[in-house]
């Protein structure tokens, strides 16, 4: 006779089971759009970011970097410093929108026109240049080549593989839908992770920025204006071993000409 409380504990088991497997089913499903939407807010505040050092940069010109120095060698430092924080934040913007890609493009049912060709050269471009910005990003290798099969990816099978492709052309349209989704959530994720980890590399550049224009500004200091009274005239200008005044009255700091 079996045991009431046996056969109780083993259905409870079982349901909480099909409980953790029907919400597996459904995170799964969801996958695409949590990256998106990640992918969403990330850029959010990566604009943001630009938009405030484009507003400095705007406002400030080329007193950005000569009101911090008057080293050649510093200011030259300083604007390589400057327009890599900008490369590397565009490139971490552009790399988030495509992380929100997918989704769109319609799924018609039946099978495709043709099978993949080997000489497809769809995106050469666009995988020359993200597969440069994944490798910056130190995405590993097999992600990589995930990632760039949204520029039209590159044929690396064999003749089996063409076969196999299309006997997958077959599939029903919510198959290829299902196919779809996860190709989609697993290429957009690794374009997020490498949109945040240039993110934070723009960070590192803008601290090192920071660093290295205290570091300027206390070694070679950009020249001080002053208005010095000589000869019964008042000349204004900056502070410089070349300039020479005699009978000199009084001398009288300001902030600029």
């Amino acid at each position: 006779m079996t045991d009431p409380m046996v056969n109780e504990t083993v259905q409870s088991v079982l349901s909480d089971d099909g409980l953790w497997d029907r919400d597996y089913g459904k995170w799964r499903r969801a996958r695409l759009r949590r990256v998106q939407d990640s992918a969403r807010v990330w850029l959010g505040v990566l604009t943001t970011l630009l938009g405030l050092l484009g507003s400095v940069v705007l406002f400030k010109g080329g007193s950005l970097v000569t009101g911090v120095t008057s080293n050649g060698l510093w200011q030259t430092f300083l604007i390589l410093l400057i327009g890599t924080v900008f490369a590397t934040a565009v490139l971490a913007v552009v790399t988030g929108g495509v992380a929100t890609w997918g989704g769109l493009k319609d799924i018609p049912p039946g099978p495709n026109s043709q099978p993949p060709s080997q000489g497809d050269k769809r995106g050469k471009w666009g995988r020359l240049l993200f597969r440069g910005v994944l490798t910056v990003a130190m995405i590993p290798g097999h992600d990589r080549k995930k990632a760039l099969e949204v520029f039209g990816g590159e044929f690396v099978g064999s003749v089996q593989d063409l076969e196999g492709s299309s006997r997958k052309d077959g599939e029903v349209s919510w198959q290829k839908y299902r196919d779809d989704i996860v190709d989609n959530a697993d290429r957009n994720r690794i374009y997020l992770h490498a949109s945040r980890v240039l993110g934070v590399f723009a960070a590192a550049f803008i601290a090192l920025l920071a660093i290295v224009a205290v570091v300027a500004g206390t070694v070679a200091p950009p020249p001080s204006d002053v208005i010095v009274v000589h000869h019964g005239q008042v000349t204004c200008g900056p502070v410089g071993g070349s300039t020479k005044y005699t009978d000199v009255t009084n001398v009288v700091p300001v902030t600029s000409c």
